[in-house]
């Protein structure tokens, strides 16, 4: 796995292809490994911005994932370093800022209410989150790549949304900017 994933990252962006066109070519060979692994190591690996084009551009991969299964994926995060000592484009925390962001679950609540996640963890995915508030947020430049094409489509995105919300763990994601700075800093005197 860990020959294919270094290949995949090594050559993403080159020849002008990028998105689903690129990640396609590797289909195949990820289908063979669970999809928490394939997360978890590029997650720690890799910067931001390529985990989120994997994730939009493999949606095959893991649209069906269950809401227990996205919170295996979150425990396997952890632990996580302090995001204050890491770059913005670090990938450490890419499974909280991909759900809110694009597929618009809350994220942050169901990562803070899970009992086996330390408080240190906890700590650090809101400093992660008050870092850079408006990053968690899509722009409209981020839902026109959401086409079908380049990335996922919309609809796709809609279809994981709904799934996961009516499980009852997650809940949708509606802040804007100002609204999430506040959460925030609830969250973080509920934690202290």
């Amino acid at each position: 796995m860990l020959d294919i994933l270094e290949r995949m990252y090594s050559g993403y962006g080159f020849d002008n292809v990028v998105g689903i066109s690129y990640f396609n070519k590797f289909l195949d060979e990820l289908r063979g490994y669970s999809f928490s692994e394939i997360f978890a190591f590029q997650a720690k690996r890799y910067p931001l911005r390529y985990v989120l084009d994997f994730l939009l551009s493999t949606p095959s991969l893991w649209t069906q994932l269950s809401d227990v299964e996205w919170l295996e994926i979150m425990n396997s995060m952890n632990p996580r370093p302090c995001p204050l000592k890491l770059s913005l484009d670090n990938g450490h925390f890419s499974d909280i800022h991909f759900l809110a962001k694009y597929i618009r679950v809350n994220s942050i609540e169901v990562f803070l209410r899970q009992n086996s996640f330390s408080d240190l963890d906890k700590n650090h995915v809101i400093q992660y989150c008050q870092r850079d508030v408006y990053s968690l947020l899509a722009d409209e430049i981020d839902l026109e790549d959401l086409d079908g094409d380049y990335f996922m489509s919309e609809q796709e995105i809609r279809c994981v949304q709904s799934r996961l919300t009516s499980g009852g763990v997650f809940s949708e994601f509606n802040f804007n900017e100002d609204e999430l700075i506040s959460y925030l800093k609830k969250e973080e005197i509920f934690l202290n």
